[in-house]
């Protein structure tokens, strides 16, 4: 991401740290005639004791995550920072002073090309339903899509490029993700059982009695990682790659029905990296990302974490009411209820996630009188032909009509 949008890095300016990040490279993966976003959002769901908030701070905890670079924040190497237990829209994206200056130091351009990491994710989703952070959602939104940060505010403009990549971490109990945000995240879905808790014992029994000597040698292990992705970065950074192909077999993979069409671009980034990482990079030529037996593995236990956590929601709606007709207005009443726990939010839901299901219909039913006529929603098997009066418009993503 760093070679393919680095050039519109705008952290060098006055209001914020250096970065070694920007340069006048020309991009290299521009699908669709625009510059594409390849950062990977992390999600990682599991209990507690699963392990979350390990994985993220193994990487970006400070002084000794695998990513951390002592001089990170002055233009070398990779921001990190682990995110606070509680945050503000202001404190995350900035406001402004009464001339119109940017104040403080929003976290999202302080960690611009760097990484932020939060143990959960709750305190940054909760800060959105507070009055003074309402416009959270919607900056998490462009933030970690495109990188704009953009509010128009009565003393003047914060408007800005970042390229933070957001890692995060949440129980199951505090999972919400909608209104695309789902769409932004790569997720990690931590099952816990009791082969898995044994080990996670057994390996805390090994840690309590590790020697001096292995610590030693744990810790070179630590430093001698760290500087390989020091050396990856320089490499890449002085012979960049000059576009990128990527081979029938991972196109055929990611036109499969179980990989949904916005998710495609989120698999194809994990390619990317994949591909970039591999102990054999050449630069300046084509990156060829080929489909490996590692690579496969990779991107099919991806598929199915993401279709675990990511239609829970949905499959609570067909279980519940599974062969069930129930009026339209009620469902969203339910949806509200078991999922969003907000009404707008519970419509926008049902359009994104239950609209082009092959399992749900809305309908009008036929019946006598000059009544008002509900659409009538049924979970289950497609009603007949006899028994509606009209039967509505069912849409898939890309404006196919199934039903009308």
């Amino acid at each position: 991401n760093i070679i393919n949008k680095g050039s519109v890095c705008l952290c060098n300016d006055e209001s914020s740290n250096p970065c070694c990040m920007n340069h006048d490279l020309p991009p290299i993966y521009t699908p669709m005639s625009r510059l594409a976003d390849t950062r990977l959002h992390i999600l990682m769901r599991g209990e507690k004791g699963s392990g979350k908030s390990i994985l993220i701070q193994l990487f970006l905890a400070e002084h000794n995550g695998l990513l951390y670079n002592v001089d990170g924040f002055n233009g070398s190497g990779f921001k990190t920072m682990m995110g606070p237990n509680s945050i503000t829209e202001a404190g995350m994206f900035g406001s402004v002073d009464e001339d119109g200056n940017i104040t403080g130091r929003p976290l999202a351009q302080e960690l611009c090309c760097g990484f932020l990491g939060f143990e959960e994710f709750s305190s940054v989703s909760d800060a959105g339903k507070k009055d003074h952070s309402i416009d959270m959602k919607n900056q998490l939104l462009t933030s970690t899509d495109n990188g704009r940060v953009m509010k128009a505010l009565k003393s003047g403009w914060v408007k800005y490029t970042t390229l933070y990549s957001l890692w995060a971490g949440t129980q199951p109990a505090r999972f919400e993700l909608e209104s695309g945000l789902d769409r932004r995240f790569f997720i990690i879905d931590i099952e816990m059982g009791a082969a898995k808790e044994l080990k996670y014992k057994q390996a805390q029994r090994k840690q309590a009695q590790m020697t001096t000597a292995t610590r030693l040698e744990l810790a070179d292990d630590n430093m001698a990682i760290r500087k390989w992705f020091m050396d990856r970065q320089n490499e890449v950074m002085d012979f960049p790659p000059t576009g990128i192909l990527f081979d029938d077999r991972i196109e055929e993979w990611l036109e499969q029905p179980e990989v949904r069409s916005f998710e495609s671009d989120l698999f194809r980034r994990l390619c990317i990296g994949y591909t970039m990482m591999k102990p054999d990079y050449q630069g300046g030529t084509y990156l060829d990302v080929v489909m490996t037996p590692e690579l496969a593995m990779l991107l099919e236990g991806a598929l199915t974490q993401r279709r675990s956590v990511m239609d829970s929601d949905l499959m609570l709606i067909k279980d519940t009411f599974w062969q069930q007709d129930i009026s339209k207005s009620q469902l969203l009443k339910e949806v509200e209820r078991m999922i969003t726990n907000d009404y707008q939010a519970a419509k926008r839901w049902m359009e994104s996630s239950l609209m082009g299901q092959s399992w749900y219909y809305e309908y009008v039913p036929k019946r006598e009188g000059r009544g008002r006529k509900g659409i009538v929603c049924r979970i289950g098997a497609q009603p007949t032909p006899e028994a509606t009066e009209k039967i509505a418009k069912k849409i898939i993503w890309g404006g196919q009509e199934l039903v009308q």
